[in-house]
């Protein structure tokens, strides 16, 4: 027995059926049919699961101005964090007996027992931590350790002498440490060495000036000003840093050199005096990329009519 359906129209008659056999069949295959479907949603859905990062995402990122390529890192990075965390979740949920026993012990543990044991795997991390921290805790500097320990120890056993540790961040290596004796004008003053370098080879008092930058001399508009303002930076008694250009040498008198006043971060006196209109840039002496970045604190000061470039308004 089978399903046949007929249609007729006028003179002709179309008709079409379906035998035991075939209908056997599609009843046969229906549950894989519809155990395919089934898997096919699953799969579909653990999909976007997975990826509902990248979906939230993409239509985000088509609108802000990264490239093409840092979209898709950053779609990537999601991505990958994501899955990161299920992994986490995942390793959490398969080892939760492990962690219950390893905090409460094993099942039938007394209640005093368990909570003990809770607290001492609770806390061990932090106890752990405290006492490795309190060994690599730095002590007091190797000189101090050396004074202490025999009234002859120096500290030349230190890697680092404490002068080297007080040098400014944007001073070289090779900067050599002084101490400001007097201000002399609004680019230069006395100094005296106070460790040896190559920048000053000489002992005693030496007038110094800054190199790349001159300053109104005396009965000019704002010399008296462009003095006050170097004394500012640098103070009688404060200790500077000082380092020779290229091609420089400490024959001449003043010495021209790049200064840094200590504790005051990467800028050199040079380039705060000119950013501020104390003094003028002197081009010929300073060269490559020293000489555009001077150039172009002069330029601010000029285009803000700062110090003596007041004057000329």
């Amino acid at each position: 027995m089978g399903l046949r359906v007929g249609v007729g129209l006028g003179p002709v008659r179309v008709s079409a059926g379906v035998g035991r056999s075939e209908a056997r069949g599609c009843i046969t295959a229906l549950p894989y049919l519809i155990a395919l479907a089934v898997i096919y949603y699953v799969v579909t859905a653990v999909w976007w699961f997975l990826t509902w990062p990248a979906r939230v995402l993409e239509p985000l990122l088509k609108t802000s101005d990264l490239d093409t390529v840092y979209q898709a890192g950053v779609v990537w990075a999601a991505q990958g964090l994501w899955v990161e965390f299920l992994l986490i979740v995942a390793g959490l949920i398969i080892a939760a007996s492990e962690i219950r026993t390893l905090y409460l012990g094993a099942p039938g543990t007394k209640g005093s027992a368990s909570f003990w044991r809770f607290w001492a795997v609770a806390l061990f991390p932090a106890v752990a931590a405290a006492t490795i921290g309190m060994a690599q805790a730095p002590g007091p500097p190797v000189e101090h350790r050396a004074v202490a320990a025999s009234p002859t120890a120096t500290a030349a056993a230190s890697p680092t002498t404490p002068a080297e540790a007080l040098r400014p961040p944007g001073a070289p290596k090779t900067a050599q440490r002084v101490v400001v004796i007097s201000v002399l004008s609004g680019d230069s003053l006395l100094v005296r060495a106070v460790t040896e370098g190559i920048a000053l080879s000489r002992s005693g008092r030496i007038a110094v000036r800054l190199l790349g930058a001159t300053a109104p001399v005396d009965g000019e508009c704002k010399a008296e000003w462009a003095t006050e303002r170097l004394r500012s930076y640098l103070p009688s008694d404060s200790y500077a840093w000082i380092a020779r250009g290229a091609g420089t040498n400490d024959s001449a008198s003043p010495v021209a050199l790049y200064i840094w006043r200590e504790g005051n971060g990467r800028a050199s006196i040079n380039a705060l005096t000119l950013l501020s209109g104390s003094t003028r840039l002197a081009s010929t002496e300073i060269s490559g990329g020293v000489e555009q970045r001077f150039k172009a604190y002069a330029a601010k000061a000029q285009a803000a009519g700062r110090g003596i470039y007041a004057c000329t308004r």
